[in-house]
């Protein structure tokens, strides 16, 4: 190889190598700029949360509430050998929700079964 061949393949190496670090460049300037508006989004957020009154954040908090009252419901009425469509004019619930919940009880009940039995063994 002469060496005007070797400079070009040098020079090829370089600007590939130029043109690859500027690349990366611009793609973590870009990564960066995404980062500070996710965080501005948070700020707004958690700023909107704070204002937001006490009574919201009561009205959440009661409505969970509900929620878990109902399944207490459901679940002692289903133990208690109500059928489920008793159940759902009891409870005022849709009857596919009462089957969720009394299979998620039946799931929940079967594992504490095996914890129980793991725990004396």
């Amino acid at each position: 190889m002469t060496t005007e061949q070797l400079q070009f393949i040098f020079s090829l190496f370089s600007f590939v190598g130029v043109v690859g670090i500027l690349f990366y460049i611009i793609l973590e300037k870009a990564k960066n700029d995404e980062l500070h508006r996710r965080v501005a989004y948070l700020v707004k957020k958690l700023e909107n949360l704070k204002s937001s009154t006490s009574e919201e954040n009561i009205e959440e908090v009661a409505s969970e509430v509900d929620v878990e009252t109902m399944r207490e419901k459901i679940i002692a009425l289903y133990e208690e050998g109500v059928d489920v469509a008793l159940i759902e004019e009891a409870v005022k619930v849709p009857k596919a929700k009462i089957e969720m919940v009394l299979k998620f009880h039946n799931i929940n009940k079967s594992d504490n079964w095996r914890e129980s039995v793991n725990n004396t063994l």
